[in-house]
């Protein structure tokens, strides 16, 4: 298990740099072309709006792999060992309700009923666009396993 999260980790890594630096070129451009030369480009503007929604999606679930996430922890941590990795599992395990119920479950159905809609720039059907949720929170589901096989072993241990 810890070497497929290793492995994931280093592809959700590299896909969001790949990511950051198309975006970086794309806007670049955009600006140039704008404003020097007076002729906007909707190409680049459409598809570096749609790689940052990816680059958050896939970035989002990275960090919750590493569970480095935003958290209000100065409660938690005022509270006994058991207590804090029992709560630790209970945060975790909501998270991947929401994942799978939401962002699973109706980021499918956003999906499927998108796939005749068509974006005007790019010409590309939108529920590919939207498809960075379910996977995402594939992610996110993967980790979720992973973090709480820790979080079990690290309660054991107490």
């Amino acid at each position: 298990m810890e070497s497929a999260k290793k492995i994931l980790d280093r592809i959700i890594e590299w896909v969001c740099v790949v990511l950051l630096a198309v975006m970086t070129i794309l806007v670049t451009f955009q600006v140039v072309v704008r404003y020097f030369f007076n002729s906007p480009n909707a190409y680049t503007e459409s598809l570096s709006k749609y790689m940052f929604v990816w680059m958050v999606m896939y970035g989002s679930a990275y960090v919750f792999g590493l569970r480095e996430h935003m958290n209000i922890g100065f409660v938690r941590d005022h509270m006994p060992s058991k207590t804090r990795v029992v709560v630790e599992m209970l945060g975790e395990l909501m998270v991947a309700l929401f994942a799978a119920g939401v962002m699973i479950f109706g980021g499918y159905k956003q999906v499927t009923s998108q796939m005749i809609q068509m974006d005007a720039a790019l010409q590309i059907p939108m529920g590919i666009i939207y498809s960075a949720v379910p996977v995402s929170a594939c992610f996110i589901l993967f980790y979720f396993i992973y973090n709480e096989m820790k979080l079990a072993k690290k309660l054991r241990e107490i």
